[in-house]
């Protein structure tokens, strides 16, 4: 017989916080949408222009916003409600990709660069707001095991985020990954919405 251990207890009386729960699992849907776009655009990118450099413009376009607003959104995001904050952006980030539906041809690529830019911008807004209201939904005695769920949580949206975003790219194209990530978003919002801490 196979007798878990301390540790795998203690993540397992974590993720049976319901409050918990929801913030874990809308995490991972929203990171791993980010991660199935993430392999997507540069396919895009790369056959429309055939342009290595192209590619590398819209990578430096989803990594601006970081340098920008990464500390500028941290300071926002501690005078915000923590939940609505998570529920607004995951609906931006919904609303933002839309436009990349409308992109058929070399002609339309800075629209690519844009909805980069501005899904990266949103997501400066979403991870500290997240990592803000994880002390809020835990056991004091089980926040150490509930950091490491949500380091966790980043590391698998990181393998299963680009494997799912393959996979719906070679079967329905960017406009397949385009609404399954729509999806993310939405499902995550309304997870996170669930959340009630009295």
């Amino acid at each position: 017989y196979y007798l878990p251990n301390q540790r795998e207890l203690l993540m397992w009386a974590t993720l049976r916080q319901r409050n918990f729960a929801l913030l874990w699992v809308a995490g991972l849907i929203s990171i791993s949408g980010n991660y199935m776009l993430g392999v997507a655009l540069p396919v895009l990118v790369y056959t429309m222009t055939g342009s290595v450099l192209a590619v590398g413009g819209m990578l430096l376009a989803r990594t601006i916003p970081g340098i920008l607003f990464g500390s500028l959104a941290g300071v926002f995001v501690d005078r915000w409600e923590r939940r609505r904050t998570m529920v607004i952006v995951n609906i931006l980030l919904a609303l933002s990709i839309l436009p990349l539906l409308l992109v058929r041809s070399v002609d339309w690529l800075w629209l690519v660069y844009a909805v980069c830019f501005v899904q990266s911008s949103l997501n400066q807004f979403f991870t500290p707001a997240e990592n803000a209201y994880l002390p809020l939904l835990s056991d004091p005695k089980l926040l150490v095991s509930a950091n490491a769920l949500n380091a966790l949580n980043n590391n698998l949206a990181r393998l299963v985020g680009p494997a799912i975003g393959g996979v719906v790219a070679a079967w329905a194209g960017v406009g397949g990954v385009v609404a399954v990530d729509v999806l993310t978003y939405v499902v995550a919002a309304l997870l996170v919405a669930l959340i009630s801490v009295t």
